[in-house]
């Protein structure tokens, strides 16, 4: 039985957490609670999700909801696949996804551009390619109240540069 309306938007979800190496590829149990307990049981006994468990050496655990490769193929063949409209970029916006891309791998900056790089950018270019979602915000809190923010490519921002051959 393909996934409903609301469970392909779980899917998608998860799968966005898939490229974030700070979760393990792994939705936290938090923002699980957002969706309905009956549509991620069901996603779940459908193969499609794995409730995942990690625990760290210093106690730390991490629960949460990681994608299959069943449900990747359910998410990718029912989902917002780049069609004629949005799915080519400009040359700028382009670089500052390789840009975006380059500082999701990086650990000295703990695997997201800072926000105080990407102001080096054209503000509506940057703008144009988060609310297009090719490139997500992100805040990661360390060392008790001190907050970072910045920004991670998505996968269909990866997408995108694996079609124009950039990354």
């Amino acid at each position: 039985m393909p996934p409903s309306e609301s469970q392909l938007a779980i899917l998608n979800a998860v799968a966005q957490f898939s490229v974030l190496a700070r979760y393990h590829g792994v939705m936290p149990s938090k923002h699980a609670v957002a969706y309905r307990d009956e549509d991620v049981a069901g996603l779940v006994d459908q193969g499609l999700l794995e409730w995942a468990h990690f625990t760290y050496g210093c106690g730390k655990e991490l629960k949460g909801l990681r994608i299959t490769p069943a449900g990747e193929r359910a998410a990718a063949g029912r989902g917002d696949s780049p069609s004629g409209e949005g799915s080519e970029l400009a040359y700028e916006h382009l670089l500052i996804l390789k840009d975006v891309f380059h500082f999701s791998r990086m650990p000295r900056y703990r695997r997201m551009m800072p926000e105080k790089k990407a102001k080096r950018y054209v503000a509506c270019d940057f703008e144009d390619l988060i609310n297009r979602g090719y490139i997500l915000k992100i805040k990661l809190k360390i060392q008790g109240e001190h907050t970072l923010k910045g920004y991670v490519i998505s996968a269909k921002g990866e997408r995108e540069l694996a079609g124009a051959r950039m990354a």
